[in-house]
């Protein structure tokens, strides 16, 4: 029987790919230097990769203002969804141009082209371009964004909720493995300590704990990206590691399963 290929689904945070404290700001040094250590990586690791990223400081600061993850709320709230996606694909465009000067072959995928949701829930979900760009060789990029939604007109989803979806469809063809990059040393517990593991016996425990964003995030911060790891663990095994991508080659060294700190979820 043939070995199934790895395939690492990376989650580049808004907090390191942009200026929170600032509107429309990317820190492009940061998605540079990251963008070269996927590609030192892709040399020596043998299996695949799809980048997801955050928002920042760009899209959830018109998220918030029109209430967007909520749905068509009031007059204000069709043109808020169009000025929030705009303003997501601008910072996946930014994201684009540098991976693709560091010569990676990367694809971007707007969640509103393959998912719609229905109060605010995953509904139905077209997965075959981004299955065959895999196969190719293509790095398909995906990000947070608002999707359409059935009955409430439209929300967002966050990438880690994306990854997650992509990671279930996904887990049957690839050994999957999740990487959170963010400007921490992992997860915090109340002490500013890294906990170096969180599971479901002890999460109850460590919840309270738990920091939320810094800055504008209408998707919920840490606590956040710490209960959909815990729900991809729990229905698939996936496992995910939250790392600092502000460490240089912390990143590269977690892609190839070398010690790099950071807090597991399982």
């Amino acid at each position: 029987m043939e070995k199934m290929k790895e395939l690492i689904l990376i989650k580049l945070g808004g907090s390191v790919i942009t200026d929170k404290g600032r509107e429309y700001t990317a820190r492009e040094g940061n998605i540079i230097r990251l963008a070269g250590e996927i590609k030192e990586v892709q040399r020596k690791f043998n299996g695949k990769i799809i980048i997801g990223h955050g928002a920042g400081s760009f899209a959830h600061t018109p998220a918030h203002k029109y209430k967007t993850k909520e749905g068509l709320i009031n007059k204000d709230s069709l043109y808020g969804m169009a000025v929030t996606e705009d303003a997501a694909k601008k910072l996946n465009m930014i994201v684009v141009k540098n991976f693709l000067e560091e010569g990676i072959p990367v694809f971007s995928f707007s969640p509103a082209s393959f998912l719609i949701s229905d109060v605010k829930v995953c509904d139905k979900s077209y997965f075959d371009s981004i299955k065959k760009a895999l196969e190719i060789g293509i790095v398909p990029v995906v990000y947070g964004d608002v999707v359409i939604d059935r009955k409430i007109g439209c929300t967002i989803f966050s990438t880690e909720k994306i990854l997650s979806i992509l990671a279930r469809e996904l887990q049957k063809k690839y050994k999957i493995k999740t990487i959170y990059v963010t400007d921490t040393d992992g997860v915090y517990d109340e002490k500013s300590k890294t906990i170096g593991e969180i599971n479901a016996k002890n999460f109850a425990k460590l919840k309270s704990s738990i920091v939320g964003a810094k800055g504008v995030d209408v998707t919920g911060g840490m606590l956040h990206k710490v209960e959909e790891a815990l729900n991809l663990a729990k229905k698939t095994g996936i496992k995910t590691l939250i790392i600092n991508g502000k460490v240089k080659g912390s990143l590269k060294n977690a892609i190839l399963g070398k010690k790099v700190g950071g807090t597991l979820i399982s």
